[in-house]
């Protein structure tokens, strides 16, 4: 959707609002005012969220009404929508994990409640656990479902392992880890917990100009980490056999066609292969292909990294596309989004982003 669109579905950007229910209960509506909030939507850590209350203190009856109030009690459920007038989305569902006053030496005390998405719960256990013939996304659906997190968006790994085992990670770096060895992302949306293959190829959620309707854009283009190859090699002591995957340039996941990845640069410019041979134990060479291939893409995808900023929406969220234009032939183009953050204050609502790309 272009900025035209955008400014049908969001009543021209007039009045922009946040909703913020702690445990059920609607801050507006129950007298606490909240100056301003933000979220911080992320591909790679739990999502965060933050607000602050201007008024914890009533300066009448010189009490901490919100201060002493259980009502923001570290653990409580937050759900904040953003928006504009009616047209409001939910961005967060959390809880509490910080409270925070100030007491200054003049003028009114005041308190910053922030916290994270429900994957914080997954943070805390760090039970050794196994699970014997099964694969990675049997076990994330399997951990989840202790948490009563939704597994709709858990999609099938494939390969079964004879064992899998946890160690002392906890049950969120160690599903991440899952994650980072198929090449996969993970996080935690509401209550669904998403276990993915990148959506790096699906169509933008929306289209930005550079002097209209995007107010700024930073990329940098590098090929310091760049390779041409992947090799992953394990020497398994049962068959006295060499085990070798190979992932080249051509198969990064989602790369455009029409364009260069950094294997294609790198390659050109040392006049031969670049390869980066990783030594790790493996069941197979179906398994060592699967960790190639992730390591490819997780390198790919560091080409060309960017940050940008422009009028609040809410629809701009990490693991969507966005098309950026109006920024030359090279940079104008379709990114993925691995962080967005959303802020509305008494200056109005604003979304900055980081953007991801592994082809130009």
């Amino acid at each position: 959707m272009d900025i035209v669109g955008f400014e049908k579905k969001y009543h021209n950007f007039y009045a922009p609002v946040f909703q913020i229910n702690v445990d059920g209960k609607e801050l507006a509506e129950e007298g606490v005012e909240v100056t301003d909030t933000t979220v911080d939507i992320s591909l790679d850590s739990a999502d965060h969220f933050s607000f602050s209350i201007n008024n914890p203190y009533d300066v009448g009856k010189k009490e901490f009404k919100w201060l002493d109030n259980d009502m923001f009690e570290t653990g409580k459920e937050v759900e904040i929508r953003m928006g504009y007038l009616s047209t409001l989305t939910t961005m967060i569902l959390g809880q509490i994990s910080s409270v925070r006053p100030t007491f200054p030496s003049s003028g009114i005390p005041q308190m910053e409640i922030s916290g994270y998405d429900l994957s914080q719960q997954m943070m805390k256990s760090k039970k050794p656990n196994s699970w014997p013939e099964m694969t990675d996304s049997d076990v994330v659906k399997d951990i989840a479902s202790s948490y009563n997190l939704k597994t709709s968006h858990v999609e099938d790994t494939k390969t079964k392992y004879p064992k899998i085992i946890k160690d002392e990670d906890s049950d969120f770096h160690f599903i991440k880890k899952l994650a980072d060895r198929n090449g996969y992302e993970f996080f935690v949306r509401e209550n669904n917990i998403f276990f993915r293959v990148p959506k790096n190829d699906r169509k933008e959620i929306a289209v930005l100009k550079w002097g209209e309707s995007l107010n700024s854009f930073s990329p940098e283009l590098n090929v310091a980490n760049q390779v041409s190859e992947i090799e992953v090699r394990h020497w398994d002591p049962k068959t006295k056999k060499q085990i070798v995957a190979r992932a080249k340039k051509g198969d990064e996941h989602g790369r455009d066609s029409g364009k260069k990845s950094g294997g294609d640069l790198v390659e050109k410019t040392a006049k031969g292969a670049v390869v980066k041979v990783i030594r790790i134990p493996v069941n197979s060479k179906e398994e060592a292909e699967k960790i190639a291939k992730a390591a490819l893409d997780k390198l790919a995808e560091g080409l060309i990294k960017g940050s940008g900023e422009c009028i609040g929406l809410p629809d701009i969220v990490a693991g969507e596309n966005i098309r950026l234009e109006g920024l030359g032939k090279k940079f104008s183009r379709t990114y993925y989004l691995e962080k967005a953050t959303h802020t509305i204050s008494s200056s109005g609502y604003t979304t900055t982003f980081d953007i991801k790309e592994n082809t130009i």
